[in-house]
């Protein structure tokens, strides 16, 4: 774990240091969710919906839904895999296509003190609709990278957490690279043991494109729990 942890701050500090294009464009999005999850035993079943803006928040950027579960065969280790449907808004050539995504992912935690850090490692597969467009990676392969800590205080219903992502291209012809940094601060609020709020703020970063995109994100997730 501890050796995964090196590895990982290593890559972001790396992915952080490349130059962007200084035609970068800034934008502001909203992202609001619903969440519904079972837990059975080791297992946990889960199924959300969430609506994305962007351009300031004028146009709707899609809805994503997503079914998964995942199996902990330890405490300290996770294992799980998702399928998402995206009803996703093409702005280049204005119209809305479907996109499918699956995600196989393992994930990592360790405690100390008060806090608990995660490091979570995610294969990602998205296909995209090509009736209207070629598209240079179709299906679009990914390795995702994050690192998060949250912190636990102490007879308190309020858990801040802040991570960090790296986002790498499987399957680029012109040659694999990183291409987005993402960095989220959030705050859970645990209402009771069935339901629970999450308020965060995100930044996403292009990197290593022709014009990259900074987008700044509010959003907000209502999480429902089934318990016996």
């Amino acid at each position: 774990m501890n050796r995964h942890l090196t590895i990982f701050i290593l890559m972001l500090i790396y992915a952080a240091g490349i130059q962007s294009s200084p035609a970068q464009t800034n934008d502001f999005g909203t992202r609001f969710g619903i969440e519904v999850e079972k837990e059975l035993k080791n297992w946990n079943f889960y199924a959300g919906e969430e609506i994305r803006t962007k351009e300031n928040s004028g146009v709707l950027q899609g809805l994503y839904t997503e079914i998964g579960a995942d199996y902990s065969p330890w405490k300290i280790i996770k294992v799980g895999a998702s399928y998402e449907f995206i009803y996703f808004n093409d702005y280049e050539i204005d119209d809305y296509q479907p996109r499918h995504r699956t995600n196989i992912f393992i994930q990592g935690s360790k405690k100390w003190s008060r806090f608990t850090f995660n490091l979570k490692e995610r294969f990602q597969t998205t296909f995209k609709d090509e009736s209207e467009r070629d598209y240079k990676m179709n299906p679009k392969l990914r390795w995702r990278n994050k690192l998060e800590i949250e912190y636990n205080i102490r007879k308190s219903p309020v858990t801040p957490s802040f991570s960090a992502e790296t986002f790498y291209q499987l399957n680029n012809p012109d040659g694999n690279k990183f291409d987005q940094l993402r960095y989220k601060l959030e705050v859970s609020y645990k209402i009771n043991k069935r339901n629970r709020l999450k308020l965060f703020g995100l930044v996403d970063h292009e990197i290593n494109v022709k014009n990259p995109v900074r987008q700044t994100v509010l959003g907000l997730q209502y999480k429902y729990t089934f318990k016996d």
